[in-house]
């Protein structure tokens, strides 16, 4: 295809957009898909990988958290940014406490979010490959309790170049999947913001991912997210797609966007999103049910509102430290109504807030997600 056609392709919408979060102990195997899907781009906690593929007339953006398992908050966040989600098992360290806390991180989000599942299983070569069936057949029975029990496995053999494709052609089959039974009409724009810096001679440029809508060169929309004070009303200079400019992006999208204005870098972070105006309401106190994790291990085996216990909710890219202060004490596997305090003010688009609960401390072979809320 040449870039005259995808050109036009684009313009008619009908490329498509794949929002894939890579996860798994090993990073390498990790990088690896990543290269298959994009270039490695942007690299903070969280490593992106972007390419408008010409051949195949599709768009991938692939994120992978570099500081998982010792940091939390990277893989949270990129389970958010992302709609399909690939769990990579190395064959040579098999099920660990790592891959069940991120088979609960992906299960959760499946539950919430509707995200997709796929699961790979890597590092098969002849020193492993007596392991496989076996380690097969614990995913599974591991899957089916959990709502990722249709979950595709695939195979990549140390030797095998051609399976990568095969993920790559699995992630488009279900993002084609995925978009058509999600057709809908969003009455709003959302970009999550993940990383900002200056640019000489232009201003302040924000990397982000279009969530929901359309965005348009010259709207102004909001910059919301900030805890001591109302959104700043910003104006969209112009915005990149794999640096070309276009004059708008739509859902699915990874955009560059240049502000008009003195708006600083040090004036934004992952807290913020950019979105339509007069549409995101702040909350500090939320009455709302919440469900612990069947897997999770409370101390004194149960969750107690108001013993001052702190906990972590994380909404959009945001996380703020909240207190459960009463109602219903809760068991693991159970769901209660219970009102939630939080030091940060969040944000939702008048349907309620919705995220997980967290612990944010070093990862010490024990699940630190304790499990999801949805304000009443």
């Amino acid at each position: 295809m040449s870039y005259k056609t995808l050109k036009l392709h684009m313009s008619e919408g009908s490329e498509k957009n794949f929002l894939v979060g890579i996860f798994g102990e090993n990073f390498e195997r990790r990088n690896l898909i990543g290269q298959a899907l994009g270039s490695p781009g942007t690299k903070s906690d969280i490593q992106f990988y972007n390419r408008l593929d010409a051949g195949l007339g599709q768009v991938f953006c692939a994120l992978t958290p570099i500081d998982y398992p010792d940091k939390i908050k990277p893989f949270l966040q990129t389970l958010t940014i992302t709609n399909i989600h690939i769990l990579v098992i190395d064959l040579k360290d098999g099920l660990n406490a790592v891959v069940g806390e991120l088979l609960v991180g992906m299960d959760m989000f499946h539950q919430m979010f509707d995200t997709k599942p796929l699961v790979v299983i890597a590092g098969i070569n002849e020193k492993t490959e007596w392991k496989l069936e076996e380690i097969k057949k614990q995913v599974k029975i591991i899957l089916n309790t959990t709502s990722l029990k249709d979950a595709n496995i695939l195979e990549i053999k140390d030797d095998d170049k051609d399976a990568y494709e095969q993920i790559k052609k699995k992630v488009i089959e279900i993002g084609i999947e995925k978009s058509s039974l999600n057709i809908q009409e969003k009455h709003y724009t959302k970009v999550l913001i993940d990383h900002v810096f200056p640019v000489k001679g232009i201003g302040t440029v924000i990397l982000g991912v279009v969530k929901n809508g359309t965005l348009n060169a010259g709207e102004m929309v909001e910059l919301t997210g900030y805890d001591g004070g109302p959104s700043k009303k910003i104006i969209i200079r112009s915005i990149q797609k794999h640096d070309r400019d276009f004059k708008n992006a739509i859902e699915g999208d990874r955009v560059g966007l240049a502000l008009k204005g003195t708006i600083s870098p040090a004036d934004v972070s992952r807290d913020n999103m950019i979105v339509s105006q007069g549409v995101f309401k702040r909350e500090n106190e939320i009455t709302a049910t919440v469900h612990v994790n069947q897997f999770y291990k409370p101390k004194g085996g149960t969750i107690k509102p108001g013993d001052g216990s702190q906990y972590y909710a994380l909404t959009e890219l945001k996380i703020s430290p909240v207190k459960l202060v009463e109602g219903t004490e809760l068991t693991p596997g159970n769901s209660g109504e219970i009102k939630i305090i939080l030091d940060k003010p969040l944000v939702h688009d008048g349907s309620g807030l919705k995220g997980v609960i967290t612990e944010l401390n070093k990862f010490e072979n024990k699940l630190r997600i304790v499990g999801f809320f949805v304000q009443k």
